[in-house]
């Protein structure tokens, strides 16, 4: 898998089929959508390519805009890779990117950077400068330089649209199996363990903490989880992910999470925890002991859960 930030002209002499967005959560129709542009560019000799922005544009625009994400920008790229995209192209939104005009996009990005052959998008999808181009202009565009734009329509699960707007809005109420049978596969967030306040180990609770970048997360509060990484079979844990307001206040996300009865160093080891369930929201509390005494409570369901659901983690296709 390749990571590009910066493409330069004619780097793609290969040519490549593509598709374009933020794919927050790689979702099942984002999925579908991987495995048409897979399809294509296998048939056609291609290289099969995702183009995202970064920073999201509405979080380039408004200082104050949260975005509450769904999945981390590593944990995307695993999802894409998983699903055969052998490159990803993030490329920076700033003021030359918000000033392109849609043919300008086309022409730079797609045609000069990208040497697109193939473009999937959803019917629904902008792109310029203050979203000027739709699908139509695409086509069009597409015509007059000789690629292919298809789209791709939307996919349904259990009756309902798959997007990572519904699928935010089940995290943000804690139903994590509907957010995760919508995803099609588990919620998982992985990083290196970082050095905290080391305040766990003090109360009993020694965690590992993982940052979460980004402004906002979609899913906040106390939760089971599998960790996966530390050793040959994954481990069951209670982990916090939010801003920690009883004991620290701060903007920065963090994944705390408490392994019980395991002692070792997972400092410097790359973790995945996939999270099962939602146990309660993130609250403050008036003292440290009663923070203390619902740890305990929080723990012993989290165990309970874990007991009768098994990780899912596939490393196989998606």
């Amino acid at each position: 898998m390749k990571i590009i930030r910066r493409p330069r002209p004619h780097t793609f002499a290969k040519g490549t089929a593509l598709t374009i967005g933020n794919f927050d959560g790689v979702h099942s129709g984002h999925a579908e959508l991987f495995r048409r542009v897979v399809a294509a560019a296998h048939a056609q000799g291609l290289v099969p390519t995702v183009v995202t922005l970064h920073p999201h544009p509405k979080e380039f625009f408004s200082s104050s805009f949260k975005l509450d994400r769904i999945s981390t920008l590593r944990d995307r790229i695993i999802e894409m890779k998983r699903c055969g995209i052998e490159q990803v192209c993030v490329l920076p939104f700033d003021n030359a990117m918000a000033a392109l005009s849609p043919q300008a996009f086309v022409q730079e990005v797609l045609l000069n950077q990208l040497n697109a052959k193939q473009v999937w998008v959803g019917d629904d999808f902008r792109f310029g400068a203050k979203r000027a181009g739709d699908f139509t202009l695409l086509k069009a565009l597409g015509d007059a330089h000789g690629f292919v734009v298809n789209d791709l329509a939307e996919v349904q699960r259990n009756g309902a649209r798959v997007s990572s707007s519904n699928i935010r809005e089940a995290l943000k109420a804690g139903d994590v199996p509907r957010a995760t049978d919508m995803l099609g596969h588990p919620l998982v967030y992985s990083g290196h363990i970082v050095h905290g306040k080391k305040l766990g180990r003090t109360l009993g609770f020694p965690t590992m903490n993982l940052r979460i970048p980004g402004r906002a997360s979609a899913l906040t509060g106390i939760l089971a989880v599998w960790v996966h990484g530390i050793e040959e079979t994954p481990l069951p844990a209670v982990a916090s992910m939010g801003v920690r307001p009883t004991v620290e206040h701060s903007d920065q996300i963090l994944l705390e999470t408490f392994i019980p009865d395991w002692q070792g160093n997972a400092y410097g080891k790359l973790l995945r925890i996939e999270v099962l369930a939602h146990i309660r929201p993130e609250q403050h509390f008036d003292s440290l002991d009663l923070m203390v005494t619902q740890m305990h409570k929080d723990t012993d369901k989290a165990m309970a859960l874990l007991a009768a659901n098994k990780p899912r983690i596939s490393n196989t296709g998606c």
